[in-house]
């Protein structure tokens, strides 16, 4: 499961990554991607956020959630499957970009997917 969750990292900063250099949603969405040229290497996230899902958790207001952290700017938020923001916790908060990155990396049903079937197994007395 900790493998499919670091899926979700790489792809959600690929995104972000994507509209940092001046793509937008719209082009994703019409398969305009940036590309550019390095050696290969081990995959880091450049952005540095990562998606949680404890396993002692609980759904607020009944509904299930992740947390996105980052912790090169004190953030962590819990955030619905449907994108909408519930808390911040710690001092930072999610630019617009950011927001829209999220949004979009939502509206993709494997993303979707991936976030219940971790939230199930981490969580099976509350399963979706």
């Amino acid at each position: 499961m900790e493998d499919k969750l670091l899926n979700l990292d790489e792809s959600f900063d690929f995104i972000v990554h994507q509209l940092e250099k001046g793509n937008t949603v719209e082009g994703m969405k019409n398969n305009s991607f940036y590309s550019e040229f390095e050696k290969v290497k081990e995959w880091k996230s450049k952005y540095g956020y990562e998606f949680y899902i404890y396993s002692n958790d609980h759904p607020i207001n009944k509904k299930p959630h992740f947390h996105l952290i980052k912790k090169s700017i004190d953030l962590e938020c819990r955030i619905f499957f449907n994108g909408e923001i519930h808390d911040y916790k710690g001092s930072g908060r999610l630019e617009k970009k950011t927001k829209q990155a999220l949004e979009y990396f939502l509206e993709r049903e494997r993303n979707q997917e991936i976030l219940k079937q971790t939230w199930n197994h981490k969580n099976p007395q509350y399963i979706m």
